[in-house]
C-alpha cells in the first residue's frame, strides 16, 4: 500500500511538472514578453523622443513637446499619418518566431537594411532600440529584432493583414502637417491680399478688437461706409486652421512653377513684426497650360491651387473650395451678408 502511494505522488509530481513545462513552452512562444521581443510602449505619454534611422536617409526625430509631436525640431507632424506609428508601438505583438535556419538570412538582411527605431523616455540614452527588417513574403507580418538581440522575431498589429515597415519608411516630408494657416488669431497684426492682376479688389486688413480693412488701391468709387464687421471677424478666423490636399515638393513642376508669377501673394504679419509670405498658382495654368486667371473673380473659380511659402521652402496643393474664402475681393467686405 505504501510503495502504491510513493508511486501515485511520483505520477502527480511528473505530470505536476510535465504541465509546468508545457505551460511556460506555451507562454515562451506566444504570451510572455520577454526582453529581447519586448518592442511596444505601452505609455506613448511617457516617450519623449522617437528617432527613425532609413538606410541611406538623414534620420527623422520626432519629439514630444506639451503633448504635441513635432518633427525635426521644426514642423508640426501630421496626426493622420504619426498615429500609424503610434499605433504599432502601443499595440505590435508577435506573429510567431523564426525557424532557426532562417535566423541568419533574416539577421543579414536587418543588417544591410533594416530601420532602426530609438525610443527616449526622459534620459539622454535610448530607453529602446529595435530594428525593423522586410515584410514576411506572405505580408502576415515584420521580422524584427531588438538591439544587442540576435533572435529576429515576426510582429504584427493584431487585426491588420500586411507588414509594418511602410509605416516606419517614408520620407520626412510625409509625416508633417498638411495644414496652411495654423495661427492664434489673436497673434495676428494684418493680413494683406494682393491679387497681381487685379489691385482693384486688393486689400489690407488690420486686426484688434474692431478690425479694420483698407483697399491697396484708393479709388473715388470705392465703398464709404463701414465694413461688414461680421465678415472681418470671419475672414481673419478662418487662419486658425485651413488644411490642404498635401506637400508636393517633389513632383516635377517645382522649378518652372516658380517661375510663373502668382496670381495672389498673402501676406500674414503677426504682432511680433514676423512676416510670412504664400504665393498662389493656378493649377490648371501651371500643369494644363490653360488661360492664367487675373481678376479676383477669375481666382474665385479655379479648382485648384498651388501654394509656395518662401518662408520653408514648401509647395502645398489645395482645392478652392478649402481655401476659396481666403479669395474675396475688397468691396465684398461691405455687404450686408457674406
Amino acid at each position: 500500500m505504501k510503495r502504491i502511494f510513493i508511486l501515485l505522488s511520483l505520477l502527480i509530481i511528473l505530470a505536476g511538472l510535465a504541465w509546468t513545462l508545457i505551460q511556460k513552452s506555451n507562454a515562451s512562444e506566444k504570451g510572455i514578453v520577454t526582453a529581447d521581443r519586448n518592442f511596444s510602449v505601452k505609455d506613448i505619454g511617457s516617450v519623449d523622443k522617437i528617432v527613425i534611422k532609413q538606410p541611406k536617409l538623414q534620420p527623422i526625430v520626432f519629439t514630444q513637446q506639451n503633448k504635441t509631436w513635432i518633427l525635426n525640431d521644426k514642423y508640426r507632424v501630421d496626426p493622420d499619418v504619426f498615429i500609424n506609428i503610434e499605433t504599432v508601438l502601443k499595440n505590435i505583438s508577435l506573429s510567431f518566431i523564426p525557424p532557426k535556419q532562417a535566423t541568419s538570412n533574416i539577421m543579414e538582411s536587418i543588417s544591410k537594411n533594416g530601420i532602426q527605431v530609438d525610443i527616449y523616455t526622459g534620459d539622454e540614452k535610448p530607453s529602446k532600440i529595435f530594428f525593423l527588417g522586410s515584410d514576411t513574403k506572405d505580408g502576415d507580418g515584420t521580422y524584427m529584432v531588438m538591439s544587442g538581440s540576435t533572435q529576429p522575431y515576426v510582429m504584427q498589429l493584431p487585426g491588420l493583414v500586411g507588414g509594418l515597415r511602410s509605416r516606419f519608411e517614408q520620407p520626412w516630408y510625409n509625416y508633417r502637417d498638411k495644414t496652411l494657416f495654423r495661427y492664434d488669431t489673436k497673434t495676428i497684426r494684418s493680413i494683406k491680399v494682393e491679387y497681381i492682376s487685379d489691385n482693384l479688389s486688393s486689400f489690407e486688413i488690420t486686426n484688434g478688437s474692431n478690425p479694420t480693412i483698407k483697399p491697396l488701391l484708393n479709388l473715388p468709387d470705392n465703398p464709404s461706409g463701414a465694413p461688414n464687421a461680421q465678415s472681418l471677424k470671419y475672414y481673419i478666423d478662418q487662419f486658425s486652421n485651413m488644411g490642404t490636399e498635401g506637400i508636393i515638393n517633389d513632383i516635377p513642376e517645382v522649378d518652372s512653377l516658380l517661375t510663373f508669377e502668382p496670381n495672389t501673394i498673402l501676406t500674414i504679419t503677426t504682432q511680433d513684426g514676423n512676416q510670412k509670405q504664400y504665393k498662389f498658382y493656378s493649377y490648371d495654368y501651371v500643369v494644363e497650360g490653360e488661360n492664367n486667371p487675373v481678376t479676383q473673380k477669375e481666382i474665385y473659380g479655379i479648382n485648384r491651387q498651388y501654394i509656395y511659402t518662401d518662408f520653408d521652402n514648401t509647395l502645398y496643393s489645395a482645392q478652392m473650395r478649402v481655401i476659396r474664402r481666403i479669395f474675396l475681393g475688397y468691396k465684398d467686405f461691405f455687404k450686408a451678408s457674406n
